[in-house]
C-alpha cells in the first residue's frame, strides 16, 4: 500500500478524495472512517469518499484500510469541499426521496394487480370455467361483471408498474428500463382485452338464456370461440411480456443489489414454474385457470406479494441508489 501513489495538494482547505478498495462495506463503517460516504460498486469495490483535512489524516485512513486486510485500488482527488458536499447533498437527497417513491408506488401497485382479481377469481371466476357458463353467467351477471372490473384493475395496475420503475432502473440500464415499461405496457393491454371479452360472453351468455337455452344454436359454438380466444390470450399475456418484463427486472435487482438477491433468485424460479403452467393451460395438457395451474403461479404470485411488502416498508437498497449516483456525478 505504501508504494500507491497519493495526490498532492497546497490548498489550506480540506480536499475531498474518493478511495477505492476491494471488497465491500457496509455503512456502519462510516464512523470507523471519520464520516467518509461510503457506496458499493457493482463490481464488488467500495468508495470511501469525503472531505480530508491534510495528508496525515489521509495516510490515517489508508491505515485503516491496511487494518481491515482490505486491497486498496485508487486514491484519487475528486473536487473542493464545498462543491462536494453541495452536489453529494443535492444528489443524495433527489435519488433517495425518488427511490423511495418509486419503491411504495411500485409496492402498492403490485398489490393492487394482484390481491382484487385472485378475490374476484375465488369468488366468482366458477361460473366462468364451469361447463354450464353460459347459463351460470348469465344468473350471476354483477358477479361477472366485478370479475371482468378486476380484470381492467390489474391491467393498468400492471403497466403502472413498468412506469414506476423506470425512473429507478434507468440509471443502471436505459435500454431495459424502457424494455420492462414496454412490456408491462403490453401486458396491461392485453389484460384489459381479456377483460372486455369477458364483457362480451356475458352479453352472449344474456341472449342465450332469453331465447330460452337452445340446446343447437349458433350461441354455443361463438360462445366456446370468444372463451377459447380469452383462455389463449389469458395465458398469452403471462407467456410473453409479463416473463420478459419480470424476468428483465428481476435480473438488474440480482445484478445490482436493489433489493435482496433471494429475492430476486425466487422470482426467477417462479417465472419458470409459472412458464410451465401457463404453456400446459396453452395445450391442453391442464385446464386454464384449473387448481394444478394455479399451483404452478402461486411461488411467483407470493414472491410477488413478498416483494411488494419490501418494497413499502424496505425500499430500494439505498447503498445501490448511492453507488450508481457517485457513478453518474463522475460521469
Amino acid at each position: 500500500m505504501s508504494n500507491y501513489p497519493i495526490p498532492q495538494s497546497d490548498s489550506a482547505q480540506p480536499i475531498v478524495y474518493q478511495i477505492r478498495v476491494k471488497g465491500q462495506l457496509d455503512q456502519q463503517w462510516t464512523h470507523w472512517f471519520d464520516g467518509l460516504t461510503i457506496t458499493l460498486d457493482e463490481g464488488g469495490d467500495t468508495f470511501l469518499t469525503g472531505p480530508v483535512v491534510d495528508q496525515a489524516a489521509l495516510h490515517g485512513l489508508l491505515k485503516k484500510v491496511r487494518d481491515l486486510g482490505m486491497p486498496l485500488v485508487s486514491v484519487s482527488q475528486v473536487q473542493s469541499d464545498e462543491t462536494y458536499s453541495k452536489k453529494e447533498r443535492k444528489m443524495n437527497a433527489y435519488s433517495m426521496s425518488n427511490s423511495s417513491k418509486s419503491a411504495r408506488i411500485t409496492g402498492i401497485l403490485f398489490i393492487l394487480g394482484t390481491v382484487p382479481v385472485m378475490a374476484a377469481m375465488a369468488l366468482w371466476g366458477q361460473s366462468v370455467s364451469s361447463p354450464n357458463y353460459l347459463s351460470l353467467m348469465a344468473a350471476h351477471s354483477n358477479e361477472v361483471l366485478l370479475l371482468a372490473l378486476s380484470g381492467m384493475f390489474m391491467g393498468l395496475a400492471c403497466a403502472g408498474i413498468g412506469i414506476s420503475m423506470y425512473s429507478v432502473l434507468k440509471p443502471h440500464d436505459e435500454t431495459l428500463a424502457l424494455g420492462v415499461v414496454g412490456f408491462r405496457v403490453m401486458e396491461g393491454t392485453l389484460q384489459v382485452a381479456s377483460a372486455v371479452s369477458l364483457t362480451v360472453l356475458l352479453a352472449l351468455s344474456q341472449e342465450f338464456v332469453k331465447a330460452g337455452s337452445p340446446a343447437d344454436s349458433f350461441f354455443q359454438p361463438t360462445a366456446a370461440t370468444i372463451k377459447s380466444v380469452r383462455e389463449w390470450m389469458s395465458n398469452g399475456f403471462y407467456l410473453f411480456p409479463w416473463c420478459m418484463g419480470a424476468a428483465i427486472y428481476y435480473t438488474v435487482f440480482y445484478r445490482t443489489r436493489l433489493l435482496p438477491r433471494w429475492l430476486s433468485v425466487w422470482g426467477l424460479l417462479g417465472l419458470l414454474l409459472m412458464l410451465v403452467g401457463a404453456f400446459s393451460g396453452m395445450f391442453g395438457l391442464i385446464g386454464a385457470f384449473s387448481k394444478p395451474q394455479m399451483l404452478l403461479m402461486f411461488p411467483i404470485m407470493l414472491q410477488e406479494m413478498v416483494m411488494a411488502v419490501w418494497l413499502i416498508f424496505k425500499g430500494f437498497n439505498p447503498s445501490a441508489i448511492a453507488s450508481q449516483s457517485a457513478k453518474t456525478e463522475t460521469n
